[in-house]
């Protein structure tokens, strides 16, 4: 465990934590090598410049508590570091609410923190996990450490075409339990850890919606995240969320 001392944030957020104003928090290092990760400079565990520290996070919480609702903590991955506890325990005791976002990757931490909501990435099947050059990861236990310790939570999926096929939604999908919140994000060029990828083109709509459509089947409640437009899914109906 490594004791962050130093914490990327975003003072205001609308989207990060479903229905709440939120301060995003970010910790630097991850232990997974998502090839499509967007936050590249976060994944060797060196914490960028304009990082600051946790006392200073501090004095921002209490400065904000009464323009904010609730903070995220997301990374990298937060679970690596000991002091997001202690963030989350601050949080708390202002009142605000705690959301988690993280990899799976430390199952036994998820519950320490304590927060109000998990979003647990599922990034492909169990048998397939070794792909992203990681040490072992029990995904279905983080599956269910999350539902145990966790009132809200959902699970996400980054469709990329080429790396992650219809029979990969299948199999995550059947991990999951009628009526569980599972998101959809489409993979965005840019700037992303495999360079090689910086110009691939996003999924098609099509492949998208044959992604939602298999996630309907399996009775869970569907969200759509696309650069292009965003939308819930709630039986044969499609609700737009934002564009």
């Amino acid at each position: 465990m490594t004791p962050v001392s130093r914490f990327g944030l975003r003072k205001t957020s609308l989207i990060d934590y479903p229905g709440e104003v939120a301060a995003v928090f970010f910790t630097a290092g991850c232990n997974l090598r998502c090839p499509y990760c967007h936050n590249p400079e976060l994944v060797t565990g060196h914490a960028p410049s304009d990082f600051i520290g946790f006392d200073e996070a501090l004095v921002f919480l209490r400065s904000r508590q009464r323009l904010i609702s609730a903070i995220v903590i997301s990374g990298g991955e937060p679970l690596l570091h000991d002091r997001v506890i202690d963030l989350a325990d601050a949080a708390r005791s202002l009142g605000l609410l705690v959301k988690l976002d993280t990899n799976g990757s430390r199952p036994d931490r998820i519950a320490a923190v304590g927060a109000d909501y998990v979003a647990l990435d599922v990034k492909l099947p169990p048998r397939r996990y070794h792909e992203l050059g990681s040490p072992p990861v029990d995904i279905e236990r983080a599956i269910e450490a999350v539902r145990a310790a966790a009132p809200r939570y959902e699970f996400r999926t980054t469709y990329l075409p080429g790396m992650v096929h219809d029979d990969d939604i299948r199999s995550i999908t059947a991990l999951l339990k009628p009526g569980e919140a599972y998101t959809v994000t489409a993979f965005r060029p840019g700037r992303t850890l495999d360079a090689r990828l910086d110009s691939t083109p996003a999924p098609t709509q099509e492949e998208i919606e044959r992604a939602r459509a298999i996630a309907m089947e399996a009775g869970l409640r569907v969200t759509v995240r696309d650069h292009r437009i965003t939308y819930r899914s709630t039986g044969d109906r499609r609700v737009r969320w934002n564009s």
